[in-house]
C-alpha cells in the first residue's frame, strides 16, 4: 500500500513541476504552486517559466530569481541563499553516480548517488553556467557565463572558466551603501 502513495506522490510531483514551467503563470502564482507542492520558496522569491525543479528539495531565500530554462536536479537537496540571482538555462546537478572499476563502469542497481549543492546569500549565476554535485558557492560570488563550477568557492570572488578558477576578489566596501553597488566599466 505505501508503495502506492509513493507512485502517487512522485505523480502529483510531476504534473505540478510540468504545470509551473507554463509560460501563462505570473511569478507570485507559480510561486504558489510550488509551496503548495512542499517546495520551501520565500515569498519575495521568483521562478521564471520553463524552470525545471527535479524535486521537492528546494529552497529559495529572500529575493532569489531564477530565470528562464534553468535546470535544477532534484536528487539531493539545493539551497539558494538570499539575494541571490540564477540566470537563464543554469544547471544545477545534485546527482552522480559512483563508478565501478570494469568495463561496464556503471549499472541500474547502482542508484543515484544525491550531493546537495548550496549557493550562499548574495551571489550571481551567469546564463549556462553549470555547477556540480558537492559544491558550496559562497557568499558574494560571481560566477560568469559558461563555467563549470566542480570544487566550492570562498567568498566574494568571480569564478569563471571550464573547470571554474577563482579571476579575482570582489570588493564588499559598499555593503551597507544605501542602494548597493553598481557595476562601473
Amino acid at each position: 500500500m505505501r508503495r502506492i502513495g509513493v507512485a502517487t506522490s512522485r505523480y502529483v510531483w510531476k504534473v505540478v513541476n510540468a504545470v509551473q514551467q507554463w509560460p501563462i503563470w505570473p511569478d507570485p502564482v507559480r510561486g504558489a504552486l510550488l509551496r503548495a507542492a512542499g517546495v520551501k520558496i520565500h515569498s519575495t522569491a521568483g521562478v521564471a517559466e520553463n524552470v525545471y525543479l527535479g524535486g521537492r528539495q528546494v529552497t529559495l531565500g529572500v529575493d532569489v530569481y531564477v530565470n528562464v530554462g534553468s535546470f535544477v536536479d532534484g536528487s539531493a537537496s539545493v539551497v539558494i541563499g538570499d539575494y541571490t540571482r540564477v540566470g537563464p538555462f543554469v544547471r544545477i546537478l545534485t546527482g552522480t553516480h559512483a563508478y565501478r572499476n570494469s568495463v561496464i563502469r556503471r549499472r541500474r542497481e547502482d542508484g543515484t548517488v544525491g550531493q546537495p549543492v548550496t549557493i550562499e546569500r548574495g551571489c550571481w549565476i551567469g546564463m549556462g553556467a553549470s555547477i556540480m554535485p558537492g559544491v558550496t558557492i559562497s557568499e558574494g560570488c560571481v560566477v560568469a557565463a559558461g563555467s563549470l563550477v566542480v570544487k566550492s568557492t570562498e567568498p566574494n570572488g568571480l569564478y569563471a572558466g571550464v573547470p571554474a578558477m577563482r579571476k579575482r576578489t570582489l570588493s564588499t566596501e559598499d555593503d551597507n551603501a544605501e542602494g548597493g553597488g553598481h557595476f562601473v566599466e
